[in-house]
């Protein structure tokens, strides 16, 4: 027998007793799956995710900024009327919009171009009602080529908020002179100012308007390929409130127009309470730092993207206050989330697809990364158990699918081995998808278990994280 035939013989036989041993397939005590052959990954559960929309998930978080005429006049919706003169920033630095993002750990930032005002913030000649007939910078001024440059300098991608509603153009009691005209400002800003991630159209004002949405859809994707379109869009669906907040369940997979689709969540919310454009007695609205926290671990942390408002003041800065809260926030999320404990453990699982190390448990360490646990077809259930050669102390636990293939997981736990040495169930939900964050009391055990309790095919998980977070996030209290 050659080295190669007798080399093969012991690990075949290793995994064996392995497996006979423990009564599971894979990760006693830190062993390797092994496997021969080559095994098919799982087939996608359809519809899944495009690359763009895949790419969204991942930034988790992103910035808006309402900026605007309504800025100069302590409202959210002027008439139209207001003049355009009244657009005067002092000192507009979009640089620190992008740069505050970044450092907030947001992954794009979206301005509005024109909301229902009607006031466009670049110097179009489509309309007069825009910065062109502004004494800022001369009339010459150009709000969205100036964070377009910022955002491509900090590393953030670029969006803009095309409000439909216009309450001063003319044309818009003339449903085809408006589109005419709308698709020309959106031609300009899909062609102008680079790369564009996503275009944001909303609804609000708009009931009995007829919009040539497919047209727009259609100059959209001709222009921008990549870009995606919210809200009132194909790519991208509201969450259904403005207070950031998903809820417990969240399928991505959705029926829109008679077919079912990859419509993900987005949350929206103002850093300032009710209030998307800047108001000179706005600060005291604004969100206390454990009010942030809640919104976090209920929008990204269940599997939605949270798209955080924070709006320039009337100088063309994002008010100090703000920005000091929002970092406050990113500040305590690090520190929740920056040592993971999984990475001293040794992992085991009830099925491994295939037998192979492709499909190991141990796969869930880095997330992104296009590894991941699945079991085998026929196996819709199963768990992921982590041991650690000392206790250790948690109280967050992050999940997330390998939604590439599709969103399958119905319902799911979390479990810990007590002081009896019995399991003992911590936390349970339903969907996990993009990501789930388990906040729970504080544990203090050596064994965890992630259990998946009901899928619509074999379970795939992409990431598992373990952590005790900062003490200044919030704690869960154990019932009584």
């Amino acid at each position: 027998m050659n080295i190669f035939l007798k080399l093969c013989f012991m690990i075949v036989s290793v995994c064996f007793i392995a497996s006979a041993d423990s009564g599971s397939v894979c990760g006693k005590e830190g062993s390797a799956c092994c496997s021969l052959k080559k095994v098919n990954p799982p087939e996608p559960l359809y519809p899944v995710s495009s690359p763009q929309q895949l790419r969204w998930h991942q930034q988790e978080i992103g910035m808006f900024c309402h900026f605007g005429i309504n800025t100069f006049h302590n409202e959210e919706w002027t008439d139209g009327t207001k003049p355009a003169e009244s657009f005067n920033p002092t000192d507009f630095n979009p640089q620190q919009w992008a740069d505050v993002a970044k450092k907030a750990g947001m992954g794009y930032l979206i301005v509005t171009a024109k909301h229902h005002d009607g006031f466009v913030l670049y110097p179009t000649h489509h309309t007069d009602y825009c910065v062109r007939f502004s004494p800022w910078q001369n009339g010459q001024g150009d709000v969205i080529k100036g964070v377009a440059e910022a955002c491509q300098k900090a590393g953030v991608h670029f969006g803009f908020y095309l409000s439909p509603w216009d309450r001063h153009e003319p044309r818009y009691n003339d449903n085809k002179a408006y589109d005419e005209y709308f698709m020309k400002l959106l031609r300009e800003l899909l062609t102008n100012y680079g790369p564009v991630f996503e275009v944001w159209f909303d609804g609000a004002g708009t009931e009995g308007h007829v919009y040539d949405w497919e047209g727009y859809y259609k100059l959209i994707k001709e222009l921008q390929p990549d870009a995606l379109i919210a809200i009132c869009g194909p790519d991208i669906r509201w969450v259904g409130n403005e207070d950031g907040l998903a809820p417990e369940t969240v399928w991505n997979v959705q029926e829109r127009n008679g077919k079912k689709v990859w419509y993900p969540a987005e949350c929206d919310v103002p850093i300032r309470r009710g209030q998307w454009f800047y108001h000179t007695d706005g600060e005291k609205r604004l969100l206390s730092l454990n009010q942030l926290l809640k919104i976090y671990y209920h929008s990204v942390g269940r599997g939605a993207v949270l798209l955080l408002n924070v709006s320039p003041d009337r100088s063309g800065h994002l008010p100090e206050p703000d920005v000091n809260r929002l970092l406050e926030w990113r500040s305590v999320l690090d520190e929740t989330f920056k040592i993971n404990l999984a990475e001293k453990a040794s992992w085991e699982a009830s099925n491994v697809r295939g037998n192979s190390p492709e499909y190991s448990p141990e796969m869930c360490l880095k997330e992104n990364d296009n590894n991941y646990w699945a079991t085998d077809n026929d196996v819709q259930s199963g768990y992921v158990i982590l041991r650690f050669d000392k206790p250790v102390i948690f109280d967050r636990v992050v999940i997330k699918e390998q939604i590439a293939l599709g969103q399958r997981i119905e319902e799911h736990s979390v479990w810990v081995k007590n002081k009896n040495g019995q399991w003992e169930r911590v936390s349970s939900a339903t969907t996990i998808g993009y990501k789930r964050i388990h906040c729970i009391p504080e544990q203090k055990t050596k064994e965890i278990k992630v259990q998946i309790d009901k899928s619509l095919a074999c379970p795939t998980l992409d990431f598992i994280g373990i952590y005790n977070s900062s003490p200044r996030d919030l704690k869960v209290q154990k019932k009584k």
